[in-house]
């Protein structure tokens, strides 16, 4: 299991590759970038000491590798992939968040089997899922609306932040 993290990557890259809409990322650029910026400032704001989820280390890739694996290939790989596909219907829309949301609550749940990361202050199984369906929404309200999604998030982590009782440093 200690290749999952490298198996992910490997698919999501290939699958960005082959099925992503690569020739128009700069179209997709400014939603990679609010993907990055996001994950980035929770790494930046949690530190070491007050994690809600954490990608756990292995033998080959420690735990700084592992987020800037996550923050700078598969992210962006997934929102081009995302993006590529996303429906101009509302009824598909929702339908295709719907799937997108379950299909990250799955490599969740494989993650999370796996012990490739684990949840802590409160965090746990069921909020990364739901996590990950107002992630996929928040992507698609970006894409649309970015200035619109930061307000959103700013209020989103603002209530994760209280929550949680995540320390700021």
């Amino acid at each position: 299991m200690f290749l999952l993290r490298i198996l992910l990557c490997l698919t999501v890259i290939l699958c960005c590759w082959k099925f992503g809409d690569i020739k128009n990322w700069k179209k997709y650029y400014p939603t990679m970038l609010y993907l990055v910026i996001n994950n980035l400032l929770y790494c930046f704001f949690v530190g070491k000491k007050h994690f809600l989820w954490r990608l756990e280390p292995d033998i080959l890739l420690n735990f700084t590798f592992s987020i800037l694996v996550q923050t700078f290939i598969i992210l962006p790989c997934i929102a081009i992939l995302f993006l590529s596909y996303l429906p101009k219907t509302q009824k598909k829309v929702i339908l295709y968040l719907i799937i997108t949301g379950s299909i990250l609550a799955g490599i969740e749940t494989i993650m999370f089997i796996a012990e490739k990361i684990t949840y802590h202050n409160g965090w746990n199984y069921w909020w990364s899922v739901a996590f990950n369906f107002l992630w996929v929404i928040m992507l698609r309200f970006h894409y649309l609306k970015p200035i619109s999604a930061w307000i959103v998030s700013f209020l989103f982590t603002a209530f994760f932040i209280i929550y949680f009782h995540v320390p700021l440093p």
